[in-house]
Protein backbone atom coordinates (compact mmCIF):
# COMPACT_ATOMS: atom_id res chain seq x y z
CA UNK A 1 0.00 0.00 0.00
CA UNK A 2 2.59 2.49 1.15
CA UNK A 3 4.51 1.34 -2.26
CA UNK A 4 1.82 2.45 -4.47
CA UNK A 5 1.14 5.21 -2.80
CA UNK A 6 4.69 6.60 -3.30
CA UNK A 7 4.66 5.82 -6.99
CA UNK A 8 1.45 5.41 -8.56
CA UNK A 9 1.34 9.55 -9.04
CA UNK A 10 4.07 9.83 -10.37
CA UNK A 11 4.36 11.79 -13.64
CA UNK A 12 6.56 8.94 -15.23
CA UNK A 13 4.35 6.23 -14.65
CA UNK A 14 0.72 5.65 -16.48
CA UNK A 15 -2.58 7.15 -15.49
CA UNK A 16 -3.67 3.56 -15.24
CA UNK A 17 -1.69 2.99 -11.93
CA UNK A 18 -4.03 5.59 -10.25
CA UNK A 19 -6.39 3.18 -9.16
CA UNK A 20 -4.47 0.57 -7.81
CA UNK A 21 -3.82 2.47 -4.50
CA UNK A 22 -7.70 2.81 -4.31
CA UNK A 23 -7.91 -0.89 -4.72
CA UNK A 24 -5.34 -1.85 -2.21
CA UNK A 25 -6.55 0.32 0.37
CA UNK A 26 -10.22 -1.30 -0.04
CA UNK A 27 -8.54 -4.85 0.17
CA UNK A 28 -6.16 -4.24 3.44
CA UNK A 29 -9.14 -2.28 4.91
CA UNK A 30 -11.39 -5.77 4.48
CA UNK A 31 -8.77 -7.96 5.98
CA UNK A 32 -7.81 -5.24 8.99
CA UNK A 33 -11.96 -5.79 9.71
CA UNK A 34 -12.31 -9.69 9.21
CA UNK A 35 -9.20 -11.06 9.02
CA UNK A 36 -9.42 -13.89 12.38
CA UNK A 37 -5.17 -13.41 12.47
CA UNK A 38 -5.29 -9.85 12.36
CA UNK A 39 -8.19 -9.71 14.48
CA UNK A 40 -6.49 -12.12 16.83
CA UNK A 41 -3.45 -10.08 16.82
CA UNK A 42 -4.28 -6.86 17.32
CA UNK A 43 -7.32 -8.07 19.49
CA UNK A 44 -9.78 -6.19 17.09
CA UNK A 45 -13.70 -7.06 16.28
CA UNK A 46 -15.89 -4.64 15.35
CA UNK A 47 -18.26 -7.08 14.47
CA UNK A 48 -20.65 -8.76 16.96
CA UNK A 49 -20.43 -12.10 14.24
CA UNK A 50 -17.07 -11.84 12.56
CA UNK A 51 -17.83 -14.91 10.72
CA UNK A 52 -20.66 -13.97 9.37
CA UNK A 53 -19.21 -10.06 8.59
CA UNK A 54 -15.95 -11.91 7.13
CA UNK A 55 -18.42 -13.86 4.72
CA UNK A 56 -19.85 -10.83 3.12
CA UNK A 57 -17.49 -8.58 2.78
CA UNK A 58 -15.39 -11.14 0.97
CA UNK A 59 -18.53 -11.44 -1.41
CA UNK A 60 -18.81 -7.45 -1.77
CA UNK A 61 -14.88 -7.57 -2.60
CA UNK A 62 -15.53 -9.90 -5.71
CA UNK A 63 -17.52 -7.50 -7.38
CA UNK A 64 -15.42 -4.45 -6.47
CA UNK A 65 -12.21 -6.23 -8.00
CA UNK A 66 -13.64 -7.54 -11.20
CA UNK A 67 -14.69 -3.87 -11.71
CA UNK A 68 -11.07 -2.44 -10.76
CA UNK A 69 -9.23 -5.04 -12.51
CA UNK A 70 -11.64 -4.58 -15.65
CA UNK A 71 -11.45 -1.01 -15.69
CA UNK A 72 -7.43 -1.56 -15.48
CA UNK A 73 -7.98 -4.02 -18.47
CA UNK A 74 -9.79 -1.82 -20.55
CA UNK A 75 -7.17 0.65 -20.55
CA UNK A 76 -4.47 -1.46 -21.56
CA UNK A 77 -6.52 -3.80 -24.57
CA UNK A 78 -6.77 -2.90 -28.13
CA UNK A 79 -9.40 -4.95 -29.30
CA UNK A 80 -12.64 -3.15 -29.54
CA UNK A 81 -14.71 -6.69 -29.58
CA UNK A 82 -12.90 -7.82 -26.58
CA UNK A 83 -14.00 -4.66 -24.42
CA UNK A 84 -17.14 -4.67 -25.08
CA UNK A 85 -16.94 -8.41 -24.17
CA UNK A 86 -15.84 -7.50 -20.91
CA UNK A 87 -18.86 -4.74 -20.78
CA UNK A 88 -21.09 -7.55 -20.77
CA UNK A 89 -19.76 -10.10 -19.11
CA UNK A 90 -19.10 -7.59 -16.46
CA UNK A 91 -22.91 -6.70 -16.59
CA UNK A 92 -24.09 -10.31 -16.69
CA UNK A 93 -21.87 -11.06 -13.32
CA UNK A 94 -23.34 -7.94 -11.72
CA UNK A 95 -26.85 -9.68 -12.70
CA UNK A 96 -26.27 -13.25 -11.11
CA UNK A 97 -24.53 -11.80 -8.38
CA UNK A 98 -27.66 -9.63 -6.82
CA UNK A 99 -29.66 -12.67 -7.86
CA UNK A 100 -27.32 -15.02 -6.14
CA UNK A 101 -27.21 -12.88 -3.03
CA UNK A 102 -30.87 -11.98 -2.96
CA UNK A 103 -31.35 -16.08 -3.06
CA UNK A 104 -28.82 -16.91 -0.45
CA UNK A 105 -27.78 -14.04 1.04
CA UNK A 106 -24.31 -12.46 1.73
CA UNK A 107 -23.56 -14.45 4.77
CA UNK A 108 -23.10 -17.54 2.37
CA UNK A 109 -19.80 -18.10 0.82
CA UNK A 110 -20.46 -17.10 -3.05
CA UNK A 111 -17.14 -19.68 -4.62
CA UNK A 112 -19.03 -19.52 -8.08
CA UNK A 113 -18.46 -15.69 -7.96
CA UNK A 114 -14.87 -15.64 -7.51
CA UNK A 115 -14.29 -18.54 -10.27
CA UNK A 116 -16.70 -16.32 -13.02
CA UNK A 117 -14.91 -13.11 -12.15
CA UNK A 118 -11.79 -15.43 -12.85
CA UNK A 119 -12.81 -16.53 -15.82
CA UNK A 120 -13.72 -12.88 -17.10
CA UNK A 121 -11.06 -11.26 -16.09
CA UNK A 122 -8.51 -13.85 -17.61
CA UNK A 123 -9.55 -13.50 -20.90
CA UNK A 124 -8.69 -9.57 -21.61
CA UNK A 125 -5.50 -11.08 -19.64
CA UNK A 126 -4.64 -13.27 -22.58
CA UNK A 127 -5.89 -10.69 -24.99
CA UNK A 128 -3.03 -8.42 -23.44
CA UNK A 129 -0.43 -10.91 -24.19
CA UNK A 130 -1.52 -11.93 -27.18
CA UNK A 131 -1.37 -7.89 -28.47
CA UNK A 132 1.49 -7.59 -26.71
CA UNK A 133 3.10 -10.38 -29.13
CA UNK A 134 1.97 -8.65 -32.06
CA UNK A 135 3.05 -5.18 -31.19
CA UNK A 136 5.30 -3.42 -33.84
CA UNK A 137 7.53 -1.42 -31.57
CA UNK A 138 9.97 -3.13 -29.18
CA UNK A 139 8.86 -2.88 -25.52
CA UNK A 140 10.84 -3.32 -22.90
CA UNK A 141 9.15 -4.96 -20.47
CA UNK A 142 11.33 -4.37 -17.81
CA UNK A 143 9.89 -0.72 -17.60
CA UNK A 144 6.53 -1.52 -18.64
CA UNK A 145 4.18 -1.80 -15.59
CA UNK A 146 1.17 -2.99 -17.56
CA UNK A 147 3.00 -5.68 -18.15
CA UNK A 148 3.90 -6.47 -14.16
CA UNK A 149 0.20 -5.52 -13.26
CA UNK A 150 -1.71 -8.30 -16.54
CA UNK A 151 1.08 -11.32 -15.15
CA UNK A 152 0.09 -10.14 -11.38
CA UNK A 153 -3.61 -10.11 -12.03
CA UNK A 154 -3.49 -13.40 -14.66
CA UNK A 155 -0.87 -15.38 -12.16
CA UNK A 156 -3.55 -14.97 -8.97
CA UNK A 157 -6.93 -15.69 -10.78
CA UNK A 158 -5.51 -18.61 -12.84
CA UNK A 159 -4.04 -20.04 -9.29
CA UNK A 160 -7.07 -19.77 -7.20
CA UNK A 161 -9.48 -21.09 -10.14
CA UNK A 162 -9.20 -24.86 -9.10
CA UNK A 163 -8.96 -23.43 -5.66
CA UNK A 164 -12.84 -22.09 -5.47
CA UNK A 165 -13.79 -24.95 -7.76
CA UNK A 166 -13.34 -27.58 -5.38
CA UNK A 167 -13.46 -25.67 -1.89
CA UNK A 168 -16.96 -26.42 -1.59
CA UNK A 169 -17.08 -30.06 -2.72
CA UNK A 170 -14.63 -30.33 -0.11
CA UNK A 171 -16.25 -28.57 2.56
CA UNK A 172 -19.89 -30.50 1.91
CA UNK A 173 -18.23 -34.20 1.92
CA UNK A 174 -17.03 -33.25 5.33
CA UNK A 175 -12.97 -32.47 4.20
CA UNK A 176 -13.55 -28.86 6.08
CA UNK A 177 -9.53 -29.57 7.71
CA UNK A 178 -8.57 -29.95 3.98
CA UNK A 179 -10.26 -26.94 2.58
CA UNK A 180 -8.75 -24.98 5.10
CA UNK A 181 -4.99 -26.36 4.37
CA UNK A 182 -5.46 -25.56 0.65
CA UNK A 183 -6.62 -22.35 0.90
CA UNK A 184 -2.96 -21.21 2.09
CA UNK A 185 -2.61 -21.28 -1.56
CA UNK A 186 -4.46 -18.29 -1.91
CA UNK A 187 -2.95 -16.42 0.57
CA UNK A 188 0.81 -17.59 -1.57
CA UNK A 189 -0.73 -16.50 -4.96
CA UNK A 190 -1.38 -13.18 -3.51
CA UNK A 191 1.96 -12.81 -1.87
CA UNK A 192 3.47 -12.85 -4.99
CA UNK A 193 0.92 -11.00 -7.22
CA UNK A 194 1.28 -8.29 -4.56
CA UNK A 195 5.26 -8.76 -5.37
CA UNK A 196 3.95 -8.34 -9.18
CA UNK A 197 2.49 -5.11 -8.87
CA UNK A 198 5.51 -3.50 -6.59
CA UNK A 199 7.74 -4.17 -9.21
CA UNK A 200 5.13 -2.67 -11.81
CA UNK A 201 4.50 0.21 -9.43
CA UNK A 202 8.39 0.75 -9.17
CA UNK A 203 9.55 -0.62 -12.95
CA UNK A 204 9.93 3.19 -14.26
CA UNK A 205 12.22 4.71 -11.60
CA UNK A 206 14.53 6.81 -13.40
CA UNK A 207 18.54 6.10 -12.62
CA UNK A 208 19.92 8.97 -11.78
Amino acid sequence: MTVAILYCYKRFNPPYLKIMPFYLLVSIGIEILVNRFINQLLDFRPFADQADARVTLYNLFTPFELIIFSYFLYQVIRSPMVKKMVLILVCLFAIFFVQYSLQNGLGYSNDIAVVLESVIIIIPCLTYFRELLAWNEPVNLLREPSFWLVTGIFFYLATIIPLYMTRSYLIAHGFTGVAKSLYSINNFALSITYLLFIRSYTCRIRKL
